[in-house]
């Protein structure tokens, strides 16, 4: 009888998955600043959904809509953020995107939109398209 008292603590301690996976809530979203802007409107869509911004004056910062995924810890999941012009300007706009991770900078990244402009051609014609991976933490 000894030997079972034993044993059935063990059955149950044995059962347990110690590597079970678990789903944890990931947020992110993106700041959007644009330099001479001028009187541009851009469509935004992506992740967080859709959105326009109508940018006037020389400089102007967005930030995007949150975007929320449960997601398995430690595997990655995807972002992404597209930005287009509505129109083409007389000079090229200079744009930074910032991506933000659970409230901590995951990247920076530099861009020139707009289309031809004095003969010649912006780096970005009409803007661009970001896509991210990123892993869950």
């Amino acid at each position: 009888m000894k030997k079972l008292l034993y044993f059935i603590p063990f059955l149950f301690l044995s059962c347990a998955d110690p590597d079970v996976d678990t789903l944890t809530l990931q947020s992110v979203y993106a700041e959007i600043e644009i330099i001479n802007c001028q009187n541009s409107t851009f469509n935004i869509w992506g992740s967080g959904g859709t959105e326009t911004i109508n940018c006037s004056g020389s400089n102007y910062i967005h930030t995007t809509n949150l975007y929320q995924a449960s997601v398995i810890e430690n595997t990655s999941f995807g972002f992404a953020l597209q930005v287009v012009l509505t129109s083409v300007p007389i000079n090229c706009i200079d744009i930074i995107t910032r991506v933000y991770h659970n409230g901590v900078l995951y990247e920076t990244r530099n861009y020139s939109v707009g289309g031809y402009v004095g003969g010649a051609m912006c780096a970005n014609i009409g803007g661009f398209t970001e896509g991210y991976s990123i892993i869950a933490n």
